[in-house]
């Protein structure tokens, strides 16, 4: 059982602080010394504890399920509690084998609140899937909310304050409203949350969907949002299990506030093919947030597997990746040979990259950054690598990976030493 005891307002009503207690049976799976909060930019301190309560039990719910313990609280918002039951059970599908009927929510009392809602809020990470959604929905200026916690650590300052400056001083963003909200959604558990998957991968595969609307819930009211965009990851073209797609983030509901996942219609190509298009129509050069490389200190590394691609696909639609905050030149086709040589690791990248196979098969008419035959010569080279690369299959999972892994959670201060090493080199 996990209790939660009290909900606290601080820093001015700006931070929620959740104050819970759990048996010692199920201590393993939590950090002791930072229990859950969410600190938002603006007052959220008039919302009903039934509101409150929305971020917290949104990434607390499916680790009970998983690890099978149950929660009790005093109330919660009517509407959510219930979409909680659908996604329960849609988890239960993709996940068999495990036994779910161990953890029950138990509320004593369920709140229907009622507020204006008009407004329209997304998701915004500054990425390829963000900016399909925000050009998809343009005219109506929603509010771009930007989550610290999430993807970058809490404790990485430095790239979150550059996150901030180029949401800021983006023309493009300009007319739309920004909101910043900090928590610690991916350390208030602890590695063994991980491990109640056999493969890792839990932020991914399960928390990611509801635990980042869920925060959002207390701004919600107190902005009177009415949809949440979520942007896509993947298309029902790829069957994988991924904690946000539509039958997970459009159950998502909470008083007169509902979810919407966005772009599930588009492949990542077209995405980049869309928000191409859409910057040069405007004539608004942006930068593209892509990389989530521990390593990365500017705007993007360009040289992990997630920027060497998104590089590709913008040369693809005859245009300049230096002006979408990638730092290239014509040698990136041998860093993305070199990479393409160790095949792919997981079925999502190895879709990413048909797509750009067949992006390449049928379009000649690419950005050339000095010399046409030879780097023309080269982007053959990478589809013939691709194809051949996907017929050899997936990298076998890496032993290394899970001593990293081990070496991250159990060492945090060693492996940070590690980071230092490794960025003085780059």
């Amino acid at each position: 059982m996990l209790k939660i005891n009290k909900i606290e307002f601080s820093e001015t009503g700006n931070r929620i602080n959740y104050l819970y207690s759990y048996n010692k049976n199920i201590s393993r799976f939590f950090n002791r010394s930072a229990p859950f909060y969410c600190q938002y930019d603006i007052d959220v301190s008039r919302v009903s504890k039934s509101i409150a309560i929305i971020p917290f039990l949104a990434n607390i719910a499916p680790i009970a399920w998983f690890a099978g313990f149950s929660i009790e609280l005093d109330e919660v918002d009517e509407t959510f509690f219930h979409s909680l039951e659908f996604l329960k059970n849609e988890f239960r599908a993709c996940y068999p084998n495990v036994d779910f009927s161990r953890s029950e929510i138990k509320v004593e009392k369920l709140i229907k609140n009622e507020y204006r809602a008009s407004k329209s809020a997304m998701l915004f990470s500054g990425g390829v899937d963000a900016y399909a959604t925000f050009f998809r929905h343009y005219n109506e200026k929603p509010d771009l909310i930007t989550i610290h916690g999430a993807d970058i650590e809490i404790e990485d300052v430095k790239q979150w304050n550059r996150v901030v400056q180029l949401n800021e001083n983006e023309v493009l963003l300009k007319n739309n409203l920004k909101h910043y909200i900090k928590s610690n959604l991916r350390t208030f558990y602890t590695h063994h949350v991980d491990l109640l998957l056999p493969d890792l991968g839990w932020w991914g595969k399960v928390q990611h969907g509801l635990a980042l609307n869920g925060v959002t819930a207390p701004i919600s009211v107190v902005n009177n949002y009415q949809i949440n965009y979520i942007a896509s990851s993947y298309t029902d073209k790829i069957d994988i299990s991924w904690g946000s797609t539509p039958t997970i983030d459009n159950r998502i509901k909470w008083g007169k506030t509902s979810v919407i996942h966005d772009g599930y219609d588009l492949k990542r190509q077209d995405k980049i093919d869309l928000i191409v298009k859409s910057i040069q129509g405007l004539n608004i050069p942006t930068n593209l947030r892509v990389c989530y490389s521990l390593l990365n200190r500017n705007v993007n590394c360009s040289k992990c597997e997630k920027c060497h691609r998104t590089i590709i696909a913008i040369i693809l639609n005859n245009d300049n990746p230096n002006n979408y905050g990638f730092n290239v030149d014509e040698s990136v086709y041998d860093e993305v040979l070199n990479a393409l040589e160790k095949g792919f690791s997981s079925e999502g990248v190895q879709y990413f990259w048909w797509e750009i196979y067949e992006k390449i098969e049928h379009n000649k008419n690419i950005f050339m950054f000095r010399n046409k035959e030879f780097e023309s010569q080269k982007m053959l080279q990478v589809k013939n690598s691709i194809k051949r690369n996907i017929n050899f299959g997936l990298q076998k999972p890496s032993s290394i990976n899970k001593i990293k892994f081990k070496i991250q959670n159990e060492f945090p201060k060693i492996f940070k030493i590690y980071l230092k090493i490794r960025q003085r080199k780059l």
